[in-house]
């Protein structure tokens, strides 16, 4: 009796010690899933890269089951869908890439539940939006960037759907904020969003074509000219927006022309871009 008295008292001892043990594996996975995130940036086989990013967003959630609200972890997630669907997905089978966005917005707002102001943040009016991002710091860049890269590209999938284009303004109201902290984030990617916002909407709804010179300009010297994805993005939009085919081609030519992975952690994306600047340049008949 009393030897089964002892095993009782440890027993919330070892149920304890196992708890930590998880935390600390999990914590040390998701450290090293996000150290090893730069070697799938930099891998120069896009065909490779897209197999092993599904089995890595795949083990991801599955660690998200157990920790839901593990900052690291829904960053991850959030990065991960946003880059798979834009990189892989959203030019042959966008209604499947309006799928992953969606998967990305949610889980970079739930990154940021858990700051002050940010709880109920996909359902807040414009004054708590304004007041929650005023409190935003350099920190909140990451999970901010991929909740307004993740929603607006859903958006912009989802043309014919009033509702989804009424939430666009929340979209851009974050990105501003990303750029207010910090405008080098992913490879500039706060001005190429806006580069992108200004140069694909009718002047009635916003557009501005000078606005979006200056976003790309700008986009371009944080970046010293050698992101490629900025000139297909250019091209896809302004150039086309201006009916500029001279300009379009040039901007693929140099895409094409320029070599891969300058940039650290961009050789992935550039290797992308020149596959996304072919295929704009077969269609240039129908774009112009």
């Amino acid at each position: 009796m009393a030897r089964l008295k002892k095993i009782a008292l440890l027993l919330p001892f070892f149920a304890l010690a196992g708890c930590s043990f998880n935390s600390l594996a999990l914590r040390s996975t998701s450290q090293l899933l996000d150290r090893g995130a730069s070697a799938v940036y930099d891998e120069p086989d896009p065909q490779f890269a897209r197999e092993s990013m599904a089995s890595q967003l795949k083990l991801i959630e599955v660690l998200l089951q157990n920790a839901p609200q593990d900052e690291r972890l829904n960053r991850l997630a959030a990065e991960g869908f946003g880059g798979y669907a834009f990189l892989f997905v959203e030019d042959s089978q966008p209604e499947r890439a309006k799928g992953f966005y969606l998967r990305g917005r949610d889980y970079a707002l739930r990154s940021l539940s858990r700051r002050p102001g940010f709880s109920k943040i996909a359902a807040s009016t414009a004054d708590e939006l304004d007041q929650a991002l005023k409190s935003a710091a350099k920190a909140d860049v990451p999970a901010l960037f991929w909740a307004a890269f993740c929603w607006s590209s859903f958006i912009n999938l989802s043309k014919d759907s009033p509702e989804a284009l009424a939430q666009l303004p929340q979209a851009v109201a974050m990105m501003q904020r990303v750029h207010e902290l910090d405008p080098a984030y992913y490879f500039a990617g706060p001005d190429l969003f806006f580069g992108v916002y200004f140069a694909s909407r009718p002047r009635l709804l916003g557009g501005d074509p000078e606005q979006a010179k200056a976003r790309f300009a700008a986009a371009e010297r944080i970046t010293d000219g050698k992101y490629l994805m900025t000139y297909v993005l250019k091209a896809k939009t302004l150039a086309v927006a201006l009916q500029d085919r001279a300009l379009f081609e040039s901007l693929l030519a140099k895409v094409r022309e320029t070599p891969a992975g300058s940039l650290p952690q961009a050789r992935l994306a550039d290797e992308v871009a020149k596959l996304k600047a072919a295929a704009l340049l077969e269609k240039a008949n129908d774009l112009f």
